[in-house]
């Protein structure tokens, strides 16, 4: 990979300050999903990505700089992905279920960027050897939750409580269907979606939600 490449009239252009991270979080995505976590070493990534290390220093402050910026950039491609197949203007439960359905789908068809977005944030520790991603980076998240989980309460479809509780509950199932589909390639992510969306509306549906 050079430094420049060739535009449709043929002169050389740059990448941008933006193409070039892109491509060492794309390097780095790989090594982590192929190699682990540990053994995606600098060395490694600048030579998938094809840069010197001076420039990898120009972009990111240090290795954990890279690894955090790119979970968010995973997790960020992600949920855009998401979205992009939900229509998140229909009825809460069908949002719901839609959620659950894509995101399982998303073990089969988008494997590498997950299994390196959990390798980083089991693996990225603090200075004293805590774990960097924690709950509190879900707060975004869980908002996003929280406000869909309440547009069901005003329709009538989920039940009264207390949102925020409801939306720690679905986002656990989510990452706990996510690691049992990793583990089990050999099952199948649409019924098994589907069994999990029904045991969270349950629990929070006002109607039955075995009954659509």
């Amino acid at each position: 990979m050079q430094e420049a490449v060739i535009d449709g009239a043929g002169g050389r252009k740059r990448r941008s300050p933006d193409e070039r991270r892109q491509e060492i979080i794309s390097a780095t995505t790989a090594l982590v999903a192929e190699s682990g976590y540990a053994n995606a070493t600098l060395t490694e990534i600048t030579q998938r990505a094809g840069v010197s290390k001076g420039l990898l220093w120009h972009y990111f402050r240090d290795r954990d700089d890279l690894m955090h910026r790119a979970v968010a950039f995973l997790a960020g491609e992600l949920r855009a992905g998401l979205v992009a197949d939900v229509d998140v203007t229909a009825p809460a439960v069908d949002v719901i279920r839609a959620v659950f359905t894509r995101t399982a789908m998303f073990t089969r068809t988008h494997q590498q960027e997950i299994e390196a977005l959990d390798q980083i944030v089991h693996n990225l520790r603090t200075s004293d050897g805590r774990r960097r991603i924690t709950t509190l980076d879900y707060e975004d998240i869980y908002d996003e939750h929280a406000a869909l989980l309440a547009r069901g309460q005003s329709e009538g479809s989920i039940r009264a409580g207390d949102v925020r509780l409801f939306a720690v509950t679905y986002q656990s199932l989510i990452d706990g269907m996510i690691g049992h589909l990793q583990a089990h390639p050999e099952v199948d992510p649409i019924g098994y979606s589907d069994q999990v969306a029904t045991v969270f509306l349950l629990g929070t549906a006002h109607h039955d939600p075995t009954r659509r």
